[in-house]
């Protein structure tokens, strides 16, 4: 081969591997996209299937790994917990901070500790199951749902009116994003120490923070009230969702318990649907200039 001849063929090799190069890249950008859209919400998926799950092992660790006795006397405990702090003052979960090295906190932690999980809150409109931790800080509201020191402990009973608080807009859960869809007549169901109390939503309403006036007890009602934040991503106001407690049979009970809960979000799904059908043209799109290429060197 003259040196005209290898300078030719070594010129046709560099251009052909550069075009592959040039044909292939936008398949590593459209991949690299794809990576990023669905990092989010494969993330937000892993989380609420970690929540989930750990609501759902709350219930089968007190079940299984305490007994009937233990049970009703934490119950008991909580129950004369509530009576002794009916006229404490109750604040933002947000706003009001609790120094939680102060003796009554550590106290109030000693409530209701058969685990680490203080309970379970289930609500079935929203396909909603997390577990229910002591106080409102961040880290606690990260992973479930907090109970708001001052109010009185999810465990029923006349004048008792428990707060629960859940975040709305975390990059990473779900957790209360769809609270909002919530009504007047929608119930949910908390599970506390092997005990099942059913609530239906009989007052919804959206407040400033400093608007506390309404979650004090009200005597001879058994209520609960689930707080967010709202609108989403401004948090400027609360999402108040007061329920009164109403019947429940043991089979409904199990029922609730048992059923399983769509870690998915419509939201999630759209974004996986939208980049799967990006990522299958980009390859397409990469494989028929990849074809085209060979055809023209064939033919050259």
């Amino acid at each position: 081969m003259t040196t005209a001849s290898l300078e030719r063929h070594e010129g046709g090799k560099h251009t052909n591997e550069r075009s592959m190069l040039q044909r292939i890249m936008p398949l590593i950008i459209v991949l690299i996209g794809f990576a990023i859209v669905m990092y989010p919400v494969m993330g937000t998926w892993v989380r609420n299937v970690t929540q989930t799950k750990q609501a759902e092992a709350y219930t089968s660790r007190i079940n299984d790994e305490t007994t009937e006795e233990e049970r009703a006397a934490s119950l008991a405990s909580a129950e004369e917990w509530n009576r002794n702090h009916a006229q404490g003052p109750v604040l933002d979960p947000w706003l009001a901070r609790v120094d939680e090295s102060n003796l009554e906190y550590q106290e109030y932690l000693k409530e209701l500790d058969l685990d680490d999980v203080m309970g379970r809150i289930i609500i079935p409109k929203i396909d909603s199951d997390l577990p229910i931790y002591h106080g409102t800080d961040e880290k606690t509201l990260g992973k479930g749902i907090g109970h708001l020191y001052g109010s009185s402990l999810p465990v029923g009973g006349e004048g008792s009116h428990s707060v629960l608080t859940g975040h709305t807009g975390l990059p990473n859960a779900t957790l209360w994003d769809r609270l909002v869809d919530l009504d007047k007549g929608d119930s949910f169901t908390v599970y506390v120490a092997g005990r099942v109390m059913k609530y239906e939503i009989g007052e919804r309403r959206v407040v400033l923070p400093t608007e506390t006036n309404n979650l004090r007890p009200v005597e001879g009602e058994d209520l609960v009230t689930l707080i967010t934040c709202t609108p989403y991503g401004v948090n400027s106001h609360r999402l108040v969702l007061t329920a009164h407690r109403v019947p429940i049979d043991d089979e409904e009970a199990r029922e609730i318990l048992n059923q399983k809960h769509n870690p998915w979000q419509w939201w999630m799904i759209l974004a996986l649907i939208l980049s799967l059908a990006v990522l299958i043209a980009g390859i397409a799109w990469t494989v028929r200039g990849i074809k085209r290429s060979k055809a023209q060197e064939e033919v050259e």
